[in-house]
């Protein structure tokens, strides 16, 4: 055959597969920039991520995290409340494109849902009194007076460690956080543990000026959490795995961070597996 003609049949052939292919299906990332708008499926009982201001509109590290998407998307973001047990079906039944919701990333989920890189993570931190120098890491405890609120995650955690540290620090077990602030304060340990979640939401009332989040238990687990896509919508996912990578380079998670937890965003590159 000759050389024209072989292309002519080559191109033929391509057109006909093209022609039994069909029209390529669009990605849900296409629909939403098409729609000019993007739905994050977001809970808003849980302050400080997501809950309402006086004037009843969503407000949070969460709700702040969507209007990013949304403006880097450039479409309009809507806030669809979404509770705990309802994250997941939202994104299933296509209520909402994103969870933008502080999910953990867990592999059970991840049969349901596809998540993004870590964006967001909850772990037991160290808390001291906003002048203190002393104590910069966790392994500065030891030998110090150490408070914590009985029977919480974060108690368990440091205990477990207490043991081994052996004599030198000790520790008060206090019946709730308020109990827990109060001694802080007032001197009578030197640091407290606890979620830094809760850290977070005193340090931007009461204890405004007063306390800082110094470090976290290295050895207490940690809820790495994600923004949640369908399965299917591969190629949202990657766009929304690369915003959140930006958002972390240009300092924007930092800064809302600092603005809803009241500390810096913690490291989000697991030790020995993978980073940012």
């Amino acid at each position: 055959m000759k050389t024209s003609a072989m292309l002519t049949a080559m191109a033929a052939c391509a057109i006909g597969l093209g022609l039994m292919a069909g029209p390529a299906a669009a990605d849900k990332l296409d629909d939403i920039i098409a729609a000019g708008k993007v739905r994050c499926g977001v809970m808003l009982d849980v302050p400080p991520v997501g809950m309402r201001d006086q004037n009843n509109n969503p407000i949070g590290f969460d709700v702040e995290f969507c209007m990013d998407v949304a403006k880097a998307l450039g479409v309009e973001a809507e806030i669809v409340e979404t509770p705990a047990p309802d994250r997941i079906p939202a994104i299933l039944s296509g209520r909402v494109d994103i969870g933008v919701a502080s999910a953990t990333n867990s592999l059970e989920r991840a049969k349901s849902v596809g998540f993004s890189i870590p964006y967001q993570i909850w772990d037991v931190g160290v808390a001291v009194a906003a002048g203190n120098a002393d104590i910069t890491t966790y392994e500065h405890l030891k030998g110090k007076r150490i408070g914590t609120v009985r029977g919480t995650t974060a108690e368990v955690a440091f205990l477990a460690d207490l043991a081994k540290w052996g004599a030198g620090t000790s520790h008060v077990s206090y019946g709730s956080n308020a109990e827990q602030f109060l001694a802080l304060s007032q001197g009578k340990v030197d640091a407290i543990v606890e979620s830094t979640a809760i850290f977070g939401e005193y340090i931007k009332g009461q204890g405004a000026g007063k306390i800082k989040v110094c470090c976290s238990v290295t050895t207490a687990p940690a809820d790495w959490t994600g923004l949640m896509v369908k399965r299917s919508d591969q190629g949202l996912l990657n766009w929304v795995n690369l915003f959140v990578w930006h958002q972390w380079k240009n300092g924007r998670t930092d800064e809302l961070y600092q603005k809803w937890f009241g500390y810096p965003a913690p490291n989000m590159a697991y030790p020995g597996v993978h980073g940012y």
